[in-house]
């Protein structure tokens, strides 16, 4: 299919939004969130919150729903008509049930059956396509079969081709090493290949620019605290012990009692550390000051832009972090999908999609000549 000029903006409907990673990304490269759901309040709070802050975020109808209890219909209501023509669903459902940082069950775990659900809505609401994301320890499970079945319910009985393709965000200029893996339908039987890596260790390998590291990321950030006047930069309080041995850790090493690796300046982050409302949520270490980094500095390491701000207290919010797809790779992905879903031609490069975010702390690499058209 050649590239065609965008005639309509392609609409979305969101499912697990969460924090809001893949509907900030995905607007941001021109697309139209039309519906948002979560059963997280504090989740769908922070997508209200940032309603109309941009041009390119203000449209989304935002629904707090136990997704077992939702359906097409109630969407097409809320979006005011009884039918709309949905271009893309994109989700991921709760990963802990995937995660090799789990106890593996699979679809055997309640969380791991919100996988019909999913399917279910898509069925409902028959889009042109779909993008479903999670962690990328799935494939291994039960030896790969588990992987192979859910390709095989993704199709629906062959309604939709399937793609899947695993993606290390660092490679993609995020500064953050995280893995996940994206299962894209297409109901019109396209096949959507491989995005080609941008970014590697060093930059002499095929022309590939060097990772994004954490340092321009967290450079300037001002001391913690609400006197900050940045959104959600607000650290937790440690004691002289802790202090101690934090200061004492090398780059790159593993506290033994908090289990959190210091962060190296100049590599990318380690993965972010989910947890729950019961805790267990963490940034890692700071590279330079003896605490863990804030919700706003693992944001940061997320991509997410400083105006973005996310609604609860620490837990919540790092939760919301921690399950989010990183808004820039979600806007990269959403490019390659416009070329080889929808046959329109991409016009946002990476430095573009970087400025039309806003991500500052990543344009200080343009200073130094890193970020190319």
């Amino acid at each position: 299919m050649s590239p065609k000029s965008q005639t309509h903006q392609l609409k979305i409907v969101s499912l697990f939004s969460g924090g809001g990673g893949f509907d900030l990304g995905f607007s941001a490269a021109g697309y139209k969130i039309i519906f948002s759901t979560d059963i997280d309040k504090h989740s769908c709070e922070t997508l209200r919150l940032n309603k109309n802050r941009k041009d390119y975020y203000s449209d989304s109808i935002v629904k707090q729903e136990d997704i077992k209890d939702l359906t097409a219909q109630q969407v097409f209501v809320a979006t005011g008509s009884n039918k709309i023509k949905v271009d893309l669903v994109i989700g991921g459902p709760p990963c802990q049930a995937f995660s090799v940082f789990g106890q593996r069950k699979g679809l055997d775990d309640p969380r791991g059956n919100l996988v019909w659900e999913y399917l279910r809505m898509v069925q409902e609401i028959q889009p042109l396509g779909f993008v479903f994301e999670n962690v990328d320890g799935l494939k291994t499970i039960h030896d790969g079969q588990l992987f192979d079945d859910m390709k095989t319910a993704l199709s629906l009985d062959g309604q939709y081709t399937v793609s899947v393709h695993s993606y290390d965000m660092a490679e993609y200029g995020i500064p953050q090493f995280r893995k996940r893996v994206f299962f894209i339908g297409s109901r019109n039987g396209i096949d959507v290949p491989e995005m080609t890596t941008t970014h590697h260790r060093a930059n002499s390998i095929n022309g590939k620019q060097p990772f994004v590291t954490v340092e321009p990321v967290l450079k300037d950030m001002p001391k913690p605290g609400p006197q900050s006047g940045i959104p959600n930069h607000i650290g937790r309080n440690h004691s002289q012990r802790i202090i101690d041995r934090y200061q004492s850790l090398r780059f790159g090493e593993r506290d033994p009692k908090t289990r959190i690796n210091k962060l190296h300046p100049l590599r990318p982050s380690y993965t972010i550390i989910v947890g729950s409302d019961k805790g267990g949520g963490k940034g890692h270490v700071h590279p330079f000051d003896p605490r863990e980094v804030t919700p706003r500095e693992s944001a940061r390491l997320q991509t997410f832009p400083d105006w973005w701000e996310f609604y609860g207290s620490g837990r919540h919010v790092i939760r919301q972090v921690g399950n989010a797809v990183p808004p820039l790779f979600a806007a990269l992905l959403a490019e390659h999908l416009k070329v080889h879903l929808f046959g329109i031609k991409s016009n946002l490069s990476y430095k573009d999609l970087v400025q039309v975010l806003e991500l500052d702390f990543i344009k200080a690499y343009d200073n130094q000549g890193l970020l190319q058209p």
